[in-house]
């Protein structure tokens, strides 16, 4: 596989993810504008910022932005701590 190949690959899912996300956020001000429960409100919130730390994860992990300068990859459980949702 050419290196180009894959980083187009790794770019497509990093654009499905924040579209998958940006529908989330649409699917909140729904539930806002109708009324809904609260718990239901906040269980997708917490949905989304689940999505968007791992979408940090996505970004960092195969150097999609951030590039080590010793060209190392960057540790992947180190960035789940980093995004860690408390």
């Amino acid at each position: 596989m050419k290196k180009g190949v894959g980083k187009k690959a790794a770019h497509e899912k990093v654009l499905k993810r924040i579209a998958r996300i940006e529908g989330q956020m649409k699917g909140i001000r729904r539930m806002v504008e109708e009324g809904r429960e609260c718990i239901d409100v906040i269980q997708q919130v917490t949905a989304i910022r689940q999505a968007i730390a791992m979408l940090g994860i996505e970004l960092l992990k195969d150097e999609f932005i951030c590039k080590r300068e010793d060209n190392k990859k960057i540790d992947e459980k180190y960035l789940e701590t980093l995004f860690k949702m408390q």
